[in-house]
């Protein structure tokens, strides 16, 4: 009777010992800790930078021309690794204004590897189009808004222009947008790269990109102010939309 007693007892004490046991702690990463990348953006005219407002340059056609605004979406990123894995930014969406001196942002949390390819949109997807009001970049705030039933402006480029037809400087205004067929002008760009994009813990990499102006005049469509002086939509804003769909091209990656 004694020893079935003990045994009782000892059984009960170590099921008690179990049961107080600490629990297996799930450790969350430190966001603080994990890679980030930063983008930057700097804009060209004739392989130089731009100087905003008061420089003129001549564009393919020879009008002579300045720029007041160079406004863009940059949105939807996706990292592709070496594994063929693919990373998409969540809320990914980027408003550029060269002119007011906003040309970068971070993605954050970036899974560790190497990653050969980046790819985003210029413009905004359909989704986010017809969600309502926003915040953050897609903020009507950010001035790139048209209304609830139109949308997004994808790209917004202004200034003045002059050539031997309108020899007295005039405005023109490029606002591109448009997410249903037949006016979808959202435009997806990939750049394979050459230099891998390293993510490792507690660092940040950089991507630098430039951004062509000469190209929105050029390839595969001529774009001249006489034409184009005024466009919102239609297949004036496919033009101008197919021509700087290629404007992007890295400079180089910091790891």
């Amino acid at each position: 009777m004694f020893k079935t007693k003990n045994f009782i007892f000892l059984l009960f004490a170590s099921v008690l010992i179990v049961s107080c046991k600490k629990d297996t702690e799930i450790v969350v990463p430190d966001a603080a800790k994990q890679p980030t990348v930063a983008f930057n953006f700097k804009a060209l005219v004739d392989n130089a930078p731009l100087v905003a407002n008061t420089k003129w340059y001549k564009n393919f056609n020879n009008d002579s021309f300045n720029v007041t605004k160079l406004n863009y979406y940059i949105s939807n990123l996706k990292f592709r690794r070496d594994d063929g894995s693919v990373y998409s930014e969540p809320n990914s969406y980027h408003v550029i204004k060269h002119v007011e001196g906003v040309t970068s942002f971070t993605v954050l949390n970036l899974p560790e590897g190497n990653y050969n390819q980046i790819e985003f949109l210029i413009g905004v997807d359909s989704l986010r189009n017809v969600t309502g009001s926003q915040t953050g970049d897609l903020s009507p705030d950010s001035l790139m808004f048209w209304d609830w039933s139109t949308g997004y402006i994808f790209f917004k480029f202004e200034g003045q222009y002059k050539n031997t037809t309108t020899p007295v400087a005039d405005y023109y205004s490029m606002h591109i947008g448009g997410f249903a067929a037949p006016d979808n002008f959202i435009k997806k760009c990939y750049f394979n790269l050459s230099t891998h994009l390293v993510a490792t813990k507690d660092k940040q990499s950089k991507v630098f990109y430039n951004t062509n102006i000469n190209e929105i005049f050029i390839n595969p469509n001529i774009v001249d102010f006489n034409t184009y002086y005024s466009v919102g939509g239609g297949r004036k804003a496919q033009q101008i939309s197919d021509n700087y769909q290629d404007m992007f091209s890295i400079d180089r990656i910091e790891n």
